[in-house]
C-alpha cells in the first residue's frame, strides 16, 4: 500500500494542476449528463477521465488507483482529493468519496454539485469583472499620465536645453507602464476561450481570416513604399487604417453572430431534448419537428446539421462539426456533452436541461463582460484621440516657435555671440533635435495606439482579429491628428 501512495505522490507533482471554477463547472455538467443515462460507476469514471477539462487528470489518477492498485472508488477519491492542489477539487473529491461510500445515486449527487459549482463560478466571474472594471479605469489614468509627462518634458525643451537622454528614458518608461497596465487587464480579466480556431470555425470567422492574410501584408508593404516615396505620415496612417478596417468589421460582425448563437443554444438544447423525449423519437427526427424560427441565428447551422443526419453521415461527426462550425467554443463544448450523454442512453430531456443550464449561465456572464468591454473601448478610443491630438499639438508649437525665433534672430556675428550667452532653449534647438522630437512623437502615438487596442481586446476577450478594428480607429485618429493639427497650429501662430 505504501508503494501505491508514493506513486500517487509522484504523479501529483507532475500532472495535477489547479482547476479554475469554469473547468470544474464544465466537468460536473459533463459527469451529471453522463450519469443521467444510468451507466455504471466504472464507466462514469472512465468517461470523466476523457473530458477536455483540466479536472480530467484527477479522474485519470483515480482510475489508475482502482485499476492498477486495487483501491475502491471511495478510497481512491479520498486519496486523490487529499493531494489535490485545487481547493475546489479537494473539496469536491472528498464529498464524492462520501457520496460513493454512502451509496447515494450519482446522477442526483452530480446534478446538485453542478448547480452549486455554477453558483461558485458565477461569483468568481463577477468578482473578476469588478476587478476588470477597476483596472480598465486605472489603465486610462496611466495612459493620460504618461502622455502628460512626455508633453511637459517636450514643452520644457522650449525653456531649457533639450535633453535627449531624459526624453528617451521617459518614452521607454511610459511605454513600459502602459504595457504593464494592459498586461494587468489581461491578468484580471476572466480567463476563457470564447471562439474555436478560425480554420475550424464559422464561415464569418474564416472570411475574416482570409481577408487578414490578404490585407495585412498589402497594407504593411504599401505603408513602407509610401514612406519611401515621401508621402505625408498622416496620409500613410489613414491608408493603413483603411487596410485594417475591413478585417476589423468582418471580425466584429462574426463575433456578434457568435454571441447570438451562444444565447440561442440553451433554448435549442431544451427544445430538441424535450421534443425527442415527448415524441419518443431520435434526435435526428426531433430536429425535423421543432420550429427553427425560434433560433434565427442558429437556423442555418441546425438546418445543415439536419441535412447531414438525413444523409446518413456519422451522427457523432455531424454533431461535432455543428459545434465547431458555430464558431463558439461554448457551443462546441456543450454539444459534445449533449450528444455524448444521449448516445450512451441518457434521457434527451434531462440531458438537454442540464446542458442548457450550463450554456445559459455562461452566456449571461459573458454578456456582462461585453458590457464592460464596450464602455472601455469607447473611452479608450476617445482617450487616444485626445492624447494623439495633444502630443502633435505640442510638437507643432515647439516646431513653429523654434522657426519663428530663428527667423527673428539677428544674423551678424557679434549678435550671435551675445545670444549664445543668453542660452535660451528655443535658440539651442537644432534641426536634428526637431527631427528627434518628431520621431519620438510618432513612435509614442503609434505605440499607445497598439497598447490601447491590445487592452481593449483583453477586456473583450472575443474573436482576436477584432483588434484590427480598434487598431484601425486609433491609427486613423492618429493620421488625422498629423494632418490637421500642424496646419491649425501654424494658422494660429502665424495668422
Amino acid at each position: 500500500m505504501s508503494s501505491s501512495k508514493s506513486s500517487v505522490k509522484r504523479n501529483t507533482k507532475v500532472s495535477f494542476k489547479p482547476v479554475p471554477p469554469f473547468q470544474l463547472f464544465y466537468q460536473l455538467t459533463y459527469m451529471s449528463a453522463m450519469a443521467s443515462s444510468g451507466i455504471t460507476r466504472s464507466k462514469l469514471f472512465e468517461l470523466a477521465a476523457t473530458s477536455s477539462s483540466g479536472a480530467a487528470t484527477y479522474f485519470a489518477a483515480i482510475n489508475t488507483l482502482v485499476d492498477e492498485f486495487r483501491y475502491d472508488y471511495p478510497e481512491a477519491c479520498r486519496m486523490i482529493g487529499i493531494k489535490a492542489k485545487s481547493n475546489n477539487m479537494r473539496s469536491f473529491l472528498l464529498r464524492l468519496s462520501d457520496a460513493l461510500r454512502s451509496g447515494e445515486p450519482m446522477a442526483d449527487f452530480l446534478a446538485r454539485e453542478a448547480e452549486a459549482q455554477g453558483e461558485d463560478y458565477e461569483n468568481k466571474y463577477e468578482r473578476d469583472l469588478e476587478s476588470l472594471k477597476q483596472w480598465s479605469n486605472a489603465f486610462s489614468s496611466i495612459v493620460i499620465s504618461v502622455a502628460l509627462i512626455i508633453i511637459i518634458q517636450v514643452i520644457s525643451s522650449m525653456i531649457h536645453t533639450l535633453d535627449v537622454g531624459m526624453i528617451t528614458g521617459l518614452i521607454v518608461t511610459g511605454v513600459m507602464m502602459s504595457g504593464l497596465g494592459a498586461w494587468i487587464i489581461f491578468r484580471s480579466a476572466p480567463a476563457e476561450v470564447l471562439t474555436v480556431k478560425p480554420s475550424e470555425g464559422s464561415m464569418e470567422q474564416k472570411r475574416a481570416m482570409r481577408w487578414f492574410r490578404i490585407l495585412f501584408p498589402i497594407g504593411g508593404a504599401s505603408a513602407v513604399v509610401l514612406n519611401l516615396l515621401g508621402v505625408e505620415l498622416g496620409v500613410i496612417l489613414i491608408l493603413l487604417s483603411a487596410a485594417m478596417l475591413p478585417v476589423g468589421v468582418l471580425s466584429m460582425m462574426s463575433d456578434r453572430i457568435t454571441n447570438k448563437k451562444d444565447e440561442e443554444i440553451s433554448t435549442f438544447l431544451r427544445s430538441s431534448g424535450s421534443m425527442a423525449t415527448a415524441s419518443g423519437s431520435t434526435l435526428k427526427q426531433a430536429l425535423t419537428k421543432i420550429d427553427l424560427s425560434s433560433f434565427p441565428t442558429l437556423e442555418t447551422d441546425i438546418d445543415r446539421l439536419s441535412k447531414r443526419l438525413q444523409a446518413l453521415v456519422d451522427p457523432e461527426i455531424c454533431w461535432h462539426k455543428f459545434g465547431l462550425e458555430s464558431g463558439s467554443k461554448l457551443i462546441s463544448e456543450v454539444i459534445d456533452i449533449f450528444y455524448g450523454a444521449i448516445k450512451i442512453g441518457g434521457d434527451p430531456e434531462r440531458v438537454g436541461y442540464l446542458c442548457s443550464l450550463f450554456a445559459a449561465k455562461t452566456a449571461q456572464l459573458r454578456a456582462k463582460r461585453r458590457l464592460i468591454a464596450g464602455t472601455f473601448s469607447g473611452l479608450s478610443t476617445v482617450m487616444h484621440g485626445v492624447v494623439a491630438g495633444l502630443m502633435v499639438f505640442v510638437l507643432s508649437i515647439v516646431t513653429n516657435f523654434t522657426q519663428m525665433v530663428s527667423e527673428m534672430m539677428p544674423s551678424d556675428p557679434a549678435a550671435v555671440e551675445g545670444q549664445k550667452s543668453v542660452n535660451m532653449g528655443l535658440t539651442s534647438i537644432s534641426a536634428s533635435d526637431l527631427q528627434f522630437l518628431a520621431a519620438i512623437t510618432v513612435v509614442m502615438v503609434l505605440l499607445l495606439a497598439i497598447v490601447s487596442a491590445a487592452a481593449i481586446i483583453f477586456t473583450d476577450g472575443g474573436y482576436k482579429l477584432k483588434v484590427n478594428l480598434y487598431m484601425a480607429m486609433d491609427v486613423f485618429i492618429s493620421g488625422v491628428s498629423f494632418l490637421v493639427v500642424p496646419p491649425m497650429v501654424m494658422g494660429i501662430l502665424r495668422g
